[in-house]
């Protein structure tokens, strides 16, 4: 993914609540949300030719999700990497944000840049590798955005526009109450963001992303109740500007977070 926003406690019914665009080589292929464990029952997407993922669900409640990011100027990591997807498959095997907290913290193969990000109902977490080592940050309740541009403690004004953006859509999508039937269709219009910033020559620098090689190829927005113990879960097939959300699939969880 390039560009995920994670709403953390903002929504007292939806105590989590993530929108996010998934970046991609055109002809790298993967498929849509699937169930790919049933112990843990986990619900993502898979990349066809790592067998990773971008972004998934667990019946414990646990969500997790890895963004592809930049170097800028880092040094190049060793040529055999670990995938990054497969990373992120396993945080989706535990059963809380805090042990996916200790996992990355203890994780020492090499991968290529990303930032991780993993979150229950109580608790969220972010990851980022620099120079061989993996940096965590427990995140507070609020509005986290991060981005392919740059690293969570760098400034990006992709990111910056991006926050400011869904920041904005707090007040529509609380109006709705309870009924979030209508909120893909809310955070699509952020996720349909074409304006690239100061840096109009590079494609890269918008929300959704339209490049010659590689560009915006799905989103997903994933909404967990604690009151009906289930993720909802919706997923658009291609850039969200030509494309709209359906209804995925739902997966039920026994809320592990909630007693722990």
């Amino acid at each position: 993914m390039c560009t995920l926003a994670l709403y953390f406690h903002i929504f007292p019914d939806y105590p989590l609540v993530v929108a996010a665009n998934r970046d991609e080589h055109y002809d790298r292929p993967s498929s849509a949300p699937e169930v790919l464990a049933t112990t843990p029952r986990i619900l993502a997407g898979k990349d066809l030719r790592a067998g990773g993922t971008w972004l998934g669900v667990n019946e414990y409640g646990l969500l997790a999700g890895i963004l592809n990011r930049r170097p800028n100027g880092e040094p190049s990591p060793p040529s055999a990497t670990r995938s990054r997807g497969l990373l992120c498959l396993d945080l989706l095997r535990l059963e809380s944000a805090s042990q996916g907290g200790a996992l990355m913290e203890q994780e020492k193969r090499n991968y290529q840049p990303f930032t991780l990000v993993c979150a229950d109902r109580t608790e969220a977490w972010a990851a980022i590798n620099r120079n061989g080592s993996i940096h965590t940050l427990r995140l507070g309740d609020g509005i986290h955005v991060f981005s392919s541009a740059a690293a969570h403690d760098e400034r990006s004004e992709k990111k910056e526009r991006a926050y400011a953006l869904f920041s904005a859509l707090v007040p529509e999508l609380t109006r709705t109450g309870s009924d979030v039937s209508s909120w893909p269709s809310i955070l699509a219009n952020v996720l349909s963001d074409h304006m690239p910033g100061d840096m109009r020559d590079d494609r890269r620098e918008a929300i959704c992303v339209h490049g010659d090689v590689s560009g915006t190829v799905s989103s997903s927005i994933l909404i967990y109740s604690p009151r009906e113990r289930r993720f909802q879960t919706f997923f658009c097939s291609g850039p969200p500007c030509q494309n709209s959300f359906d209804r995925f699939t739902s997966l039920n969880t026994d809320d592990r977070s909630a007693k722990t």
